[in-house]
């Protein structure tokens, strides 16, 4: 290894350390304390050897081992920061997809062909039946005979409702499950996302290892 192959070494170090500055998975006061005393190390040790002009092997192999201590620090560092940050975004989707799981084993319910949503039909029902509790006199039978619909019978009794109530559960479960789909697939991407960035800052300095 010559001179100009330790400068080479030292600024492709020096230049990864200031990148990381820039990292966003920490704060700026975290990152800077653990950067400086690196990049002091990495100067003086390669400062020493231009002034002495010393090449020979047991100089250059104590620069080498130097800068393979401050690249191992700092893939160790920011292999930390990457698995604290991938570990937590983890917890969140495993917990994502436990509520997908419980949301889908809600069963439906019915809503008898009728269009519109469940939740509608229930709110229909709930508004016939308590004019009905107050208006029907019962001389045409029970209130059950009476039909939600003039021109189809859906009986306005018990059953009926606990029918769309049922379905209006199952309706809001499929949105539900839809939104956390949407919501692992951002969990996953921003999982890819960090390991992508370790690989493409830090990668590189593992050949000193």
């Amino acid at each position: 290894m010559k001179l100009n192959e330790i400068l080479l070494i030292g600024g492709a170090l020096l230049a990864a350390l200031v990148l990381s500055k820039n990292r966003g998975l920490s704060s700026s006061s975290t990152t800077i304390p653990f950067i400086d005393p690196f990049t002091s190390l990495l100067s003086k040790a390669q400062i020493n050897a231009v002034q002495k002009l010393e090449t020979n092997i047991d100089t250059l192999e104590s620069v080498r081992q130097s800068n393979l201590g401050i690249a191992s620090s700092i893939l160790n560092y920011e292999k930390n920061l990457s698995d604290v940050a991938i570990s937590k975004i983890t917890t969140e989707q495993d917990k994502t997809q436990s509520f997908i799981s419980q949301q889908q084993k809600i069963p439906a319910g019915s809503t008898f062909g009728l269009g519109g949503t469940a939740k509608s039909l229930l709110n229909k029902f709930d508004s016939e039946f308590k004019f009905y509790q107050t208006a029907w006199t019962g001389e045409k039978g029970s209130l059950s005979t009476k039909s939600l619909f003039p021109d189809r019978y859906i009986p306005l009794n018990e059953s009926t409702r606990a029918a769309f109530a049922q379905q209006a559960r199952y309706e809001t479960a499929q949105e539900n499950i839809q939104k956390a789909t949407g919501l692992v697939i951002r969990q996953q991407g921003e999982i890819d996302r960090l390991q992508e960035e370790y690989q493409t800052r830090y990668g590189n300095l593992s050949r000193y290892g």
